[in-house]
């Protein structure tokens, strides 16, 4: 702990109401549509320094008077601290094992101390205090184990002591590396966690299993008052037949998708499995940000509350970040670069990617998505033309001010598409919007600009962002199919391994084997999450469809029926290459006989040849099918070499054989007999519906704005007569 430093007089502590407000400002609600009645903690990401020991105190504070208010979408149960170690400085444990005493002693807040996650961020043979780059290391080390942590804990909000001084270096960092003002709008007050994006339940994703809970945290089911709402509006409706029974009611008021047939022709095609879109994962507050380190200071001071200082925070040759806050206290910078500068430019950042937000939303209106499939991770997409909206000033009507009126609405093109390209990506970093120049012209023909190239006619197929462009062009304006682009021949296939039953539940006849337990959620191709159960010996991955495996695939599903029935779905759903994106169940050895009901382990006369002899109590016991004795009992030695025996032909086995398809889960399609054995629950990534639903919701609009003009038209209303 330092001594207390010498503060400017108008630095004032921070009060309980002012950071009641903060909080109700910051945690706004998820999901406003969802009740959440169950209290739930919320999670402290702490360190020790003074603005960490200051959100503290002033969440002790607000408990203390605003116990059970609201805090995003639940009641507050009480306050967690989670405290992480990175062990990058001697005593650093030690430090912060007093920090936990002190939450605990002070402020009667749980707190656990954790170790970074140095291994899953670190490469083979690595030290962490030999990187150069430790930092950023540390930065995702750090998160990667708090989101694991509050995952296992069941904690949905995570509060972070980043104030306003942070918000400076951050944006005054961005600056001096080039970022543009999108880059320049500094820390969000509210976002996802970062650094675990391939974490189930962490990142974007637990929502459904929330609602699996005997009592989950998010309730869907109506209350009476909404119920009662529901009738009298059914009623309103001449819908009294089933206002009588509102649930029946509601069931007829979901969305409705409009299908779209035009990718291939010919007998209709049965529906693919439906996928579940993933939601929920840990949100990430700042509600600190409005407030100066002065202020933080001031606030422990007031109270008493102690604080530990890391000293290599002084460094300014160890970070950018300490050397920006060594030069903002030492020198003189000039006015462009203060801190009052700084933090308005990022708030006019901020405004002005929310003014180009909200202008894409609304041009959205004109990208109508038709289909949009996330069994097979495709949007079918209709562009209308885009005509530049009158205005009133003569001075637009000028060559240069039709340019620029061209550039921005190219700009604004540009997020909308890059929003569309986000619902089928699998890439987490998406291109910058000046790299979609090209895809705009070629979408939106009217905005191109003399710069731009002229679009082909007929359009071709553009592939962008590992995203599929594929033209459609038929009876009816042009649409796009939108689809994950086909792995590249030289770079690595996406894989994800699920399980395996292990050799212990398995020494008895296939017939006994029971399926395991679920495994652990894993993230496929950055579009799906995929987890399994199963009870073959042999290990059970996901991976692209191989053209390959089509054929012997198509001949093991038998039936006749079965196999016209892939043949649609592949022809409606995945069309030509689009296929070849599809997630695939393999197995890295055969198991047909295993699926017809046959035995698994060869015979002991291959397992044990006769010149290897066996004991003579071994040899009178006799082995039977399953593995046991009859007549004796069988040694441990030869138990020991049964097994040893039986690993050893089935890594042998493993090894000659080539993987095998199984199934093509989301499509719903497998070999006969595979539900007995394999259990796989797939469920698409999150993605954004006011995506999807804009086109619709803007078409109807301008539909009902022309039928209006068009009654209006028909029928003018009559002037009114004026009263001399």
């Amino acid at each position: 702990m330092n001594a207390p430093p010498v503060l400017h007089r108008g630095a004032k502590a921070i009060l309980a109401p002012e950071f009641f407000d903060a909080l109700q400002a910051t945690c706004l609600p998820r999901y406003p549509g969802v009740r959440g009645t169950e209290p739930r903690r919320v999670a402290l990401a702490l360190s020790g320094g003074v603005d960490s020991m200051a959100l503290a105190y002033l969440c002790y504070q607000f408990q203390k008077r605003y116990r059970f208010s609201k805090l995003s979408d639940n009641p507050l149960h009480h306050f967690q601290a989670v405290i992480i170690n990175h062990d990058l400085r001697e005593g650093s444990l030690e430090e912060a094992i007093k920090v936990a005493n002190v939450l605990r002693d002070r402020f009667n807040m749980p707190a656990t101390v954790h170790p970074a996650k140095w291994a899953e961020v670190l490469a083979p043979g690595q030290h962490h205090k030999d990187v150069p780059n430790v930092e950023t290391l540390a930065r995702q080390a750090r998160y990667r184990r708090i989101g694991d942590f509050c995952k296992n804990s069941g904690i949905a909000s995570l509060l972070t002591a980043h104030h306003e001084g942070d918000q400076y270096e951050t944006v005054l960092m961005r600056l001096l590396a080039g970022h543009a003002y999108r880059g320049l709008r500094g820390m969000r007050a509210a976002t996802d966690i970062p650094e675990c994006y391939d974490m189930h339940g962490s990142y974007q994703s637990g929502f459904h299993d929330d609602q699996e809970r005997v009592s989950p945290y998010y309730n869907l089911r109506p209350t009476r008052r909404d119920k009662k709402k529901m009738r009298a509006s059914l009623r309103e409706e001449a819908l009294e037949a089933a206002a009588d029974d509102v649930n029946d009611a509601l069931k007829s008021f979901g969305f409705d998708y409009l299908e779209y047939e035009g990718i291939a022709l010919g007998k209709r095609a049965p529906l693919p499995m439906p996928l579940d879109c993933e939601d929920g994962g840990i949100m990430m507050y700042r509600p600190l940000l409005e407030f100066s380190k002065e202020r933080l200071i001031a606030t422990c001071l007031e109270n008493g509350v102690p604080w530990f200082e890391d000293h290599t925070n002084q460094d300014p040759t160890l970070t950018t970040r300490n050397a920006i806050r060594h030069m903002y206290k030492n020198y003189t910078l000039p006015v462009a670069l203060q801190k009052p500068s700084i933090l308005h430019l990022a708030e006019r950042c901020r405004q002005r990617v929310h003014r180009e937000e909200a202008e894409a939303q609304k041009l959205a209106s004109h990208a109508l998505v038709l289909d949009f499939e996330p069994s097979v991770g495709t949007a079918v997409v209709e562009f209308r033309p885009f005509r530049l909206p009158a205005v009133p000033r003569r001075s637009t009507t000028s060559p240069a001010a039709r340019q620029r009126r061209i550039a921005h609405f190219r700009h604004i093109a540009a997020i909308m598409i890059r929003r569309l390209i986000s619902l089928v990506t699998p890439e987490r970093d998406l291109s910058p919007l000046a790299q979609l120049d090209h895809l705009v012209s070629l979408l939106f023909p009217s905005l191109a600009d003399a710069s731009s190239p002229r679009p082909p006619s007929p359009p071709k197929a553009y592939v962008i962002c590992g995203v599929h462009f594929t033209p459609l062009i038929g009876d009816y304006p042009l649409r796009w199919l939108l689809s994950r682009a086909p792995p590249v021949s030289h770079v690595p296939r996406p894989t994800a391994k699920l399980n395996q039953l292990g050799l212990r539940y398995r020494l008895s006849h296939p017939r006994n084997w029971k399926k395991g337990h679920w495994s652990p959620w894993v993230q496929f191709d950055g579009r799906y999450w995929a987890r399994s159960r199963t009870r073959l010996p042999f290990k059970v991955f996901l991976a692209p469809f191989e053209p390959e495996h089509q054929k012997a695939f198509r001949t093991a599903l038998g039936d006749d029926r079965a196999k016209d029935d892939l043949a649609r779905m592949l022809r409606r759903y995945a069309p030509a290459k689009v296929r070849y994106t599809l997630p695939a169940l393999y197995v890295n050895a055969p198991i047909t006989e295993l699926l017809e009901g046959g035995g698994h382990w060869p015979p002991y006369s291959d397992l044990f040849p006769a010149s290897d002899a066996l004991g003579e109590e071994d040899a009178e016991g006799g082995a039977a099918e399953d593995g046991t004795a009859e007549g004796g009992t069988m040694g441990m030695s030869y138990k020991k070499r049964l097994v040893a025996r039986r690993l050893l032909w089935e890594n042998e086995l493993v090894r000659n054989a080539k993987p095998q398809l199984i199934a093509l889960p989301t499509l719903g399609v497998a070999l006969p007999g595979l539900e007995e054995w394999v259990d796989v629950e797939i469920r698409y990534r999150k993605v954004d519906h006011n995506v999807i639903h804009a086109g619709a919701v803007g078409r109807e609009r301008e539909r009902g704005r022309r039928r209006a003009l068009e009654a209006i038209r028909r029928h003018p209303p009559r002037s009114r007569r004026r009263v001399a």
